[in-house]
């Protein structure tokens, strides 16, 4: 079994900028929160009354036509998606995710929007070295996942993208 799909340069750099920037600009306004991961990190994943901006519902339906999913449904944040922000310093233990819907698994697709040092995921113990634009979609409540030191100057931005996926999709991706 593979653990993981990589997709390279799977976004623009300019969407990626994009994205980053909307990261920065919110993260220190009341959705963002500690994301108690061990680490220095501020996500949405625990708020619901903000919007999230056009740009990252365009690029959900790119993911979704890209990897075929079907009859799939959205994990209980809001619209499926998380951004994040880890500052340097940040490290995330590892750990799985929890099965959102019955008798479905949990599928992330995370895409690097930054050009920071270290912060890369380590999934089933192998660090996966990733670049800016770049896609990781892994089954997080099936197998553990974590990701090393932000390290040097520019904090590490991403976007999230969940789905609670059926097993036909989950043994056809994996």
């Amino acid at each position: 079994m593979k653990n993981y799909n990589l997709i390279k340069n799977f976004i623009s750099l300019k969407d990626c900028d994009y994205l980053s920037n909307w990261i920065i600009d919110n993260k220190d306004k009341d959705f963002f929160k500690n994301a108690n991961m061990g680490g220095d990190r501020y996500t949405t994943r625990y708020s619901a009354f903000f919007e999230f901006p056009k740009k990252a519902y365009e690029i959900q339906e790119k993911i979704i036509k890209k990897l075929k999913l079907n009859n799939f449904l959205m994990p209980d944040f809001k619209d499926g998606m998380v951004a994040s922000y880890a500052d340097i310093g940040d490290t995330c233990y590892l750990h799985k995710d929890p099965i959102w819907i019955d008798k479905t698994k949990t599928l992330h697709c995370n895409i690097k929007l930054s050009n920071n040092e270290g912060g890369n995921p380590i999934i089933a113990n192998e660090k996966i070295c990733l670049e800016k634009g770049d896609m990781w979609a892994y089954p997080v409540s099936e197998v553990m996942h974590g990701s090393d030191l932000v390290t040097g100057t520019i904090p590490r931005t991403m976007w999230v993208y969940g789905f609670c996926i059926t097993q036909e999709d989950y043994d056809r991706l994996f």
